[in-house]
């Protein structure tokens, strides 16, 4: 079935075709907006332009800031005028009990360097050579019962070399007891 349009001059109904999209194409350049999009003529106007009420409260409230400043600086230069209250009081009566307060304060000092003292001459509890080998001895136990590769976080840099404070066992049977575990 042909659905072309039925006419009877093919040369006139492709003239009439031509002439059609051509004032349609007229009218699409000469389309103007429904709705007005331009400035308004209004705000060209002084009194829509700056709002003078709002300046007129600023400037008010400009004015009573500067007038609480000088109040306050003419308070302040009057204190900073007067003589200090404690001035006078400077040479009054010694401490009473001013021999007992420095003794206490020489017992609790002498009583904290003695405490200081033990501190700093106490031994550590842990060793941690010891630590790090028995860490390094579970590390291998850990490697050996896993069933894929285990990757161990690792230390940056060149592992520590430290000296124990105080060798428990004697450096031979150290190694031979370390190297028979692993």
């Amino acid at each position: 079935m042909d659905r072309a349009l039925q006419c009877g001059n093919r040369v006139c109904a492709r003239r009439a075709e031509s002439r059609r999209l051509e004032m349609h194409r007229t009218r699409l350049k000469n389309v103007r907006p429904l709705v007005d999009t331009s400035e308004p003529k209004a705000a060209h106007f002084d009194h829509v332009r700056m709002n003078l009420k709002k300046e007129q409260m600023l400037e008010e409230r400009y004015t009573e800031i500067d007038r609480e400043n000088r109040i306050l600086l003419k308070k302040m230069s009057n204190i900073a005028k007067q003589t200090p209250p404690n001035s006078a009081r400077l040479s009054g009566p010694n401490s009473l009990n001013q021999n007992a307060r420095k003794r206490e304060l020489l017992r609790i000092t002498s009583d904290n360097q003695a405490i200081l003292k033990r501190i700093q001459q106490a031994q550590p509890v842990y060793n941690h050579v010891e630590m790090q080998g028995e860490h390094r001895k579970q590390q291998t136990y850990l490697r050996n019962c896993t069933e894929f590769p285990l990757v161990l976080r690792t230390a940056r840099g060149r592992p520590s070399e430290l000296v124990p404070l105080s060798p428990t066992t004697p450096p031979e049977n150290q190694g031979a007891s370390s190297g028979a575990l692993e």
